[in-house]
């Protein structure tokens, strides 16, 4: 007897849990692997814990190989031990060994408030239990007054303190402007909803065929079939600003249309950057502007966001703006100060590089609540939050039952949430400048503190 339960132990999959590290844009990430018979999934503990369900499983013993498709990330690990899972992991095409421990090592807060409004006093508790340096909130009901509540420090490594009018990375929340962009122009007459990739870029580049019938709908809706990025953008495209960024998102969108499509145009809702990039393309090369000038233009100057930009906030020393935090070999955040490495390449903007004051983004929401017509047609702010294929992917915003609209953004060095509560009237916002393992937490219960403040003081 004790033969064969020998034998089936060392064939069984490691299941239980494992703590190791990803690297991506030159960063560190630490990670969790949760080994079931038979599936798998992925945490990003320094991406607000988040998890993603492995799209292959397989397990030859002593070897374990795990693919999440849709996010480019794939491991081959072998089973050195019974505690030690030696591998490497392709992410972005690019190629690293990494190595997993068994257990769960990485320390999470995960204090959950006792109900209450959110005041002053109360975001100081969900800061503190954020990480990070600084940590902001607003939000606003229908009728009533905007509130904004900051606290913390701009940088780790300094002692200026965050204040209300600061700005701060939004990061994929950039997502739903970029859609709004395209309504305005679709009224302008620049294009319509229903056009083509092969209808507005072809002559200008090749591509995929199976990526032809692709349209603004499609691409805004993460409903083309394209992956999540295009391959390796980090090394190719620029990080600094560009005083013309069409050719190269021209260039990306050649590079995203030339990969294996996941799915059929229309079949399957996968995130994708690139598919807004090569929808912010369509409308570069139908208007002749540029992605920037065109959100100046028709979005950030007729609502009125003055404090709204790209890339992150400008800064000097000491910092007079928040600065992106990432977390060092030590363990602790620091502050990125490299401006070739403090964003993704410029040709990602139309995806997720903008910055923005919360009283701005307030306003941008409230836009997106009350569906003003001097701005744009009912239809068009209907046509923007609703699926247009099921699913719960909206233009740009994640969209429930009750039509209440939703977004998180990061770069891997800030952290944005937004939500448009329809039922409450409530538009709410939050922000911190690091991405911490308590980011969903915190931004969750700041939100449902928000939903009890209509009549308490802040």
């Amino acid at each position: 007897m004790a033969g064969p339960a020998l034998a089936l132990a060392a064939d069984a999959p490691p299941v239980g849990v494992w703590s190791g590290t990803l690297n991506a844009e030159g960063r560190a990430y630490r990670a969790k692997i949760f080994v079931a018979d038979g599936r798998a999934s992925l945490t990003i503990v320094d991406m607000g814990e988040l998890t993603i369900e492995a799209s292959r499983f397989e397990w030859a013993p002593p070897t374990l190989t795990l693919e999440w498709k849709t996010n480019d990330i794939a491991f081959k690990g072998r089973l050195a031990g019974p505690d030690m899972l030696d591998g490497v992991v392709t992410q972005d095409g690019q190629a690293y060994p990494a190595a997993f421990r068994r257990g769960d090592l990485f320390k999470v807060d995960r204090t959950v408030l006792a109900p209450g409004p959110l005041t002053a006093a109360r975001l100081t508790q969900l800061h503190a239990i954020s990480g990070a340096p600084a940590f902001g909130a607003g939000w606003a009901f229908r009728d009533g007054p905007d509130h904004v509540l900051v606290e913390g420090r701009r940088s780790a490594d300094a002692t200026a303190a965050v204040t209300a009018s600061d700005q701060w990375h939004i990061g994929s929340d950039t997502k739903s402007m970029t859609a709004t962009l395209a309504a305005r122009l679709v009224e302008a007459g620049h294009i319509d909803w229903t056009a083509t990739v092969a209808q507005v870029l072809d002559p200008r580049l090749d591509f995929d065929p199976a990526y032809g019938e692709a349209n603004l709908l499609h691409l805004l809706s993460h409903r083309a079939g394209l992956p999540h990025d295009a391959p390796d953008p980090g090394s190719t495209f620029s990080r600094l600003p560009l005083g013309d960024p069409r050719p190269e998102r021209l260039a990306y969108a050649r590079a995203a249309l030339n990969q294996p499509p996941l799915a059929k145009v229309g079949e399957v809702e996968s995130y994708s950057n690139a598919g807004f990039v090569v929808a912010a393309t369509m409308l570069e090369v139908v208007t002749g502007r540029s992605w920037e000038r065109l959100m100046r233009e028709q979005v950030f100057a007729p609502l009125g966001l003055g404090s709204a930009g790209f890339g992150p906030p400008r800064t000097s020393r000491p910092p007079s703006q928040p600065l992106g935090h990432a977390r060092g070999p030590d363990g602790f955040l620091h502050p990125e100060t490299r401006r070739d490495k403090a964003d993704l390449p410029v040709v990602l903007g139309p995806a997720g590089l903008a910055h923005i004051n919360l009283g701005d983004l307030l306003t941008y929401l409230k836009a997106h609540r009350d569906r003003p017509a001097t701005f744009l047609s009912q239809a068009s702010w209907e046509r923007l939050q609703t699926a247009p294929f099921g699913g719960y992917s909206a233009l740009g915003w994640g969209v429930d039952a009750q039509g209440s609209l939703g977004h998180t953004g990061s770069n891997g060095l800030w952290w944005a949430q937004v939500f448009i509560d329809r039922p409450a009237s409530l538009v709410f916002a939050g922000v911190q400048n690091a991405v911490t393992p308590e980011a969903q937490s915190v931004m969750r219960q700041a939100l449902d503190a928000a939903r009890l403040s209509r009549t308490s003081a802040s």
